[in-house]
């Protein structure tokens, strides 16, 4: 089959997009193309193609039109859809070829996201919620399947549409992606890493209040800082650069910033304990964060807010920490937990591999996914 993929949101080289479901689907013989609108990119590589545009400055009708264009040379037979504005593209694209093009709406993010509504002054923020949220239930009520990132974000999409064929697909990693080291734990040097975005909402704030007070708790214990992370806005760079800048003294400080996917996990696989500490807001509650699986497949120890995704989708007990963001005590309490109880660490190590080796990795949910996109 041709089966082409369209994103407004993502780029060409994303992690789940290229690296797992278009390689799993190519992989299976499948003609696969990959169309975003966030980057001008040609490229070939056995049976993945990119043809990508950058819509950055186009409006959102050109921006159908552009999708629309490249899938009328395409000709695909299913179109995985990862936003409302694509859906539009392949419904138009379906009613003016005539073909019975099969529509899949790929869902990893609640919509509309509190940051699509940045744009809208505070008085407006209702109106731009509404406006959003019925453009995506039209776009939905074009779609003949769903796939699902998380199950919570499912719950609004299989109420509605509780007859429409849909598959859980969760973020787990291939592990072929994974560079594991042997962990190296010791009582002289503690190296964290922080990546994704640099923000006081995704928990950059209170990261750092850890590293401060272990700082000054150990102040012999030499704290290695990796910052796999990049700022997305002035803001965020205004709030957070002071807290760099003003690090205690026995903490260090690198910055290797954003990584192309295949290199990540090497960037961060010396990293001995994991922080995620995200504000647990609506959103984040209900959020799975992708890095969990990435962290666990290098096999550490996670201590991370206490999300109720998290609960619901990951055995975390077994292999780190739930805990509240805002409590620095009790965080750094955990982590010398680790430090006095070595069996401790080395038994969420072990536990952290082995949940990813029998669980939380994208060859146990491929053969379910390639069947599903099969029988659509």
């Amino acid at each position: 089959m041709k089966i082409v993929f369209l994103t407004s949101g993502h780029f060409p080289y994303d992690d789940r997009i290229y690296y797992h479901m278009a390689i799993t689907l190519a992989g299976s013989g499948h003609n696969v193309l990959i169309i975003s609108s966030k980057a001008d990119t040609i490229d070939k590589d056995g049976n993945i193609s990119i043809n990508s545009f950058n819509g950055q400055n186009l409006s959102k009708r050109e921006k159908i039109a552009s999708f629309r264009e490249r899938l009328d040379t395409f000709n695909p037979d299913i179109s995985i859809c990862s936003e409302p504005l694509p859906i539009i593209a392949a419904k138009q694209y379906r009613k003016r070829a005539g073909k019975k093009i099969k529509i899949i709406y790929d869902i990893t993010e609640w919509y509309p996201a509190a940051r699509f509504l940045k744009e809208y002054y505070s008085m407006g923020r209702w109106f731009g919620f509404l406006k959003l949220m019925f453009l995506n239930v039209y776009a939905c009520l074009s779609v003949d399947a769903f796939i699902f990132g998380e199950r919570y974000k499912s719950r609004p999409y299989r109420f509605m549409f509780p007859f429409t064929p849909q598959i859980l697909l969760s973020y787990y990693p291939d592990l072929k992606y994974i560079d594991p080291k042997d962990p190296a734990f010791s009582d002289k040097i503690l190296r964290l890493s922080y990546s994704g975005e640099i923000s006081i909402e995704k928990g950059f704030g209170s990261f750092m209040r850890v590293a401060d007070g272990l700082s000054a708790l150990y102040p012999n214990l030499a704290i290695e800082v990796k910052m796999v992370a990049w700022y997305v806005s002035d803001k965020d760079r205004e709030e957070c650069e002071p807290l760099i800048n003003n690090a205690k003294g026995n903490i260090t400080i690198s910055f290797p910033g954003k990584q192309i996917f295949t290199d990540f996990t090497s960037r961060i696989n010396d990293t001995d304990i994991f922080l995620d500490l995200r504000k647990a807001d609506f959103e984040n509650n209900y959020s799975l964060p992708i890095k969990l699986f990435y962290y666990a497949a290098l096999g550490r120890p996670v201590i991370i807010s206490d999300l109720k995704a998290v609960r619901r989708d990951a055995e975390i007990e077994k292999f780190g920490f739930v805990v509240n963001p805002k409590d620095t005590g009790e965080i750094i309490k955990i982590l010398t937990g680790y430090f006095n109880n070595p069996g401790l660490y080395m038994e969420h190590c072990i536990n952290a591999r082995r949940l990813s080796d029998e669980k939380y990795n994208w060859g146990k949910v491929s053969p379910e996914f390639l069947s599903f996109i099969e029988s659509v």
